[in-house]
């Protein structure tokens, strides 16, 4: 069953971000000129300017760069306490995130592995998968 959200960014470049969760893959921006991944994706590379890119895959492993633990509710969607974690990817880019209702972020701790895991989730666009991290092997 999925879990209502606060609504998604629905721009042109964050359209294709999703379209390609809907299978569960997590794809970033690589600019086709200097061969960046970017996230978030973006009309225009940050580091050449190019506007060319493709849609890579990446492998869903990273570590703990940073966290935090909520103890006020800002949407009524997250409960407090809500840990949200930024993940540097094993290819770069820093992703950041909330985790799986399971974990409250006392297991957080820097560099800690990560892995990918998906949420199944709705809001007012639609049903769709959330790329999440947790801690890699739990």
């Amino acid at each position: 069953m999925a879990t209502t959200r606060p609504p998604r960014v629905m721009d042109p470049f964050a359209r294709e971000f999703w379209e390609y969760t809907q299978n569960k893959e997590l794809r970033l921006q690589q600019c086709s000129e200097c061969q960046k991944l970017r996230w978030p994706a973006a009309a225009v590379c940050d580091k050449c300017l190019s506007p060319d890119y493709t849609w890579e895959q990446v492998s869903g492993k990273g570590q703990v760069l940073s966290w935090i633990v909520f103890h006020r509710q800002y949407f009524p969607e997250y409960p407090a306490p809500h840990p949200a974690v930024a993940v540097e990817l094993a290819e770069g880019p820093i992703f950041v995130c909330c985790m799986p209702d399971e974990f409250q972020g006392s297991d957080l701790a820097d560099a800690l592995p990560m892995e990918l895991d998906w949420l199944e989730s709705e809001d007012r666009f639609g049903t769709y998968n959330l790329p999440v991290f947790k801690p890699a092997g739990k």
